[in-house]
């Protein structure tokens, strides 16, 4: 069931500071906030097949952008899997979701992951921020929290970050915006799995990477939405073309039902 907004108001505050363990999946005996503990979070039930999915795309010694972190669910399982030599940056603009993202980086002692407050475009400058839903679906343009735009290039020149082995990209319908200021920094062996959320974003993402050179894989969901009317958020998974992994990972994809 799921708990009314005026009532997660009033109690995720009082719980937001007691820990729980992951019980299941491949973040399983990691910390995670009792607050945001369910939606198969805590169980380690969240999009179980897709995590599974994403923990063998990654290699060890991977850096890992996880581009709309969340409360990091994403980035606890980059952090295992690459490893000490390793390197994670959790981009999360929102500081609601950021207070929550920090405090699980700590509670996990995750020395190889940075948090960065910044929402990932094509422009540097400002934007809204947020939703009236979930915090999931925060998005750019809507609610009414002010936060920093970033490219990623930019963040590269500046010495902010190092170019990434592997780019996860989830950012409410924004991804082509983020997927733009991030192809200068891509090299030809990058690894991405990019969320459509719509057929506009599908098609502009998925130029930009085959015009760069990058073999992009459909989902069966992305395949189904390509023929139908638009549901929910199938990813996109592209190998540059450098990439010597490339038939490892179609396995993977095979096997995952992807």
């Amino acid at each position: 069931m799921r708990i009314p907004a005026s009532v997660r108001r009033i109690s995720d505050p009082l719980v937001e500071n007691l820990r729980v363990p992951i019980i299941g999946g491949v973040n399983r005996g990691l910390w995670w906030s009792l607050a945001s503990s369910g939606s198969g979070y805590a169980s380690g039930r969240r999009a179980a097949a897709q995590m599974v999915l994403l923990e063998r795309l990654m290699q060890v010694q991977d850096v890992v952008f996880d581009i709309g972190a969340h409360h990091g669910y994403v980035t606890l399982a980059a952090s295992r899997k690459v490893g000490a030599n390793g390197r994670v940056y959790a981009f999360e603009p929102s500081r609601m979701n950021r207070g929550r993202l920090m405090r699980h980086v700590a509670w996990n002692k995750l020395v190889n992951v940075s948090v960065l407050p910044f929402a990932l475009s094509d422009y540097e400058g400002e934007s809204r921020f947020g939703g009236s839903g979930t915090s999931k679906m925060f998005a750019m343009g809507a609610g009414t929290e002010i936060v920093t735009v970033r490219s990623a290039a930019s963040l590269l020149s500046d010495g902010a970050v190092v170019r990434p082995d592997f780019v996860k990209i989830d950012v409410e319908g924004a991804e082509a915006e983020t997927l733009r200021g991030l192809m200068p920094i891509l090299s030809p062996s990058s690894r991405l799995l990019v969320a459509m959320h719509n057929a506009d974003v599908d098609r502009a993402c998925t130029s930009m990477l085959e015009d760069a050179g990058f073999l992009c894989v459909a989902s069966r969901a992305l395949e189904i939405n390509r023929r139908a009317q638009w549901q929910s958020d199938p990813d996109l998974y592209c190998a540059g073309p450098e990439y010597t992994k490339r038939d490892d990972d179609l396995e993977a994809l095979r096997a995952a039902n992807f």
